[in-house]
């Protein structure tokens, strides 16, 4: 039992805290006098993102009375809300962050964390997170809360048109959150903060969690940290989109087969 806990130890320190101290080498060798403006303005900049999708991108907002009457009455209207809900999600976390970087000289997106070359190089560590983080979703998935919570969709087990729809608007606000948090908040600091910028992308992440069951809130924490430093690390959020993506879905399918809503499946 004492070597399995040393072995744990000498792996957090090799997948964590070792990789903190290179990153924040970076930094430290390359000392500057003058305030740097980037990060400062990635940052407010981000709040403003974070508020307008706060006040505006939530079925209460009178953008989704708007977007309402877009569209026809049909079988699916229930998911409408869930609908503008992702595109609300991803014009706060792509859009607001496009325009500054856009607007910022010499900055290119890719360099946000959207590089793919290295991507299987990593991909590894991915899968040995999903592995880890499935038992304790397992786990969760019998507790009332969690049921209640997921799908947010709470018609997704009607059909595969169902679950197929909610899915992918899932899906695509799950892009767009990576890109946010591990992509431009993080790249976007972290020539000033180094390693730091991981623990300051973290915060904002678990505060978007709040009303959920508080588990996964504060695994929020855990996950903003570990993704964040792989994110850096890697200089990409693909394999930590794919990551959070799986996650999600298979949460959905948990709390649907405690439900006994698992038929859509069969």
């Amino acid at each position: 039992m004492f070597r399995f806990f040393r072995w744990l130890k000498d792996v957090w320190h090799y997948l964590l805290t070792d990789q903190w101290t290179i990153l924040q080498q970076d930094v430290d060798h390359q000392p500057s006098r003058t305030m740097q403006y980037g990060p400062a303005i990635v940052l407010c900049w981000s709040a403003v993102a974070l508020t307008f999708l706060e006040y505006y991108g939530h079925s209460g907002s009178v953008f989704f009375r708007w977007f309402r009457k877009l569209l026809p009455d049909t079988r699916y209207s229930p998911a409408y809300r869930h609908i503008f809900w992702s595109i609300g999600c991803s014009a706060a976390y792509f859009i607001f962050p496009l325009v500054a970087i856009l607007l910022t000289k010499n900055a290119r997106i890719r360099d946000y964390g959207l590089r793919i070359k290295g991507f299987w190089e990593h991909a590894w560590i991915y899968l040995v997170l999903y592995l880890i983080m499935l038992p304790a979703a397992i786990t969760v998935s019998y507790t009332s809360s969690f049921q209640n919570t997921y799908p947010f969709y709470h018609l997704a087990y009607r059909s595969w048109i169902d679950l197929g729809l909610w899915w992918t608007f899932y899906g695509m606000q799950f892009f767009f959150l990576e890109f946010f948090f591990r992509g431009y908040m993080l790249h976007g600091t972290k020539k000033a903060l180094g390693a730091y910028a991981i623990f300051a992308s973290t915060l904002p992440y678990c505060m978007i969690h709040y009303g959920k069951p508080m588990p996964e809130t504060l695994g929020a924490i855990i996950a903003g940290v570990v993704l964040g430093t792989l994110s850096m690390r890697t200089r990409s959020i693909w394999a930590g989109f794919l990551t959070h993506i799986t996650v999600a879905y298979s949460m959905d399918i948990l709390s649907l087969w405690q439900k006994g809503k698992f038929s859509i499946f069969m």
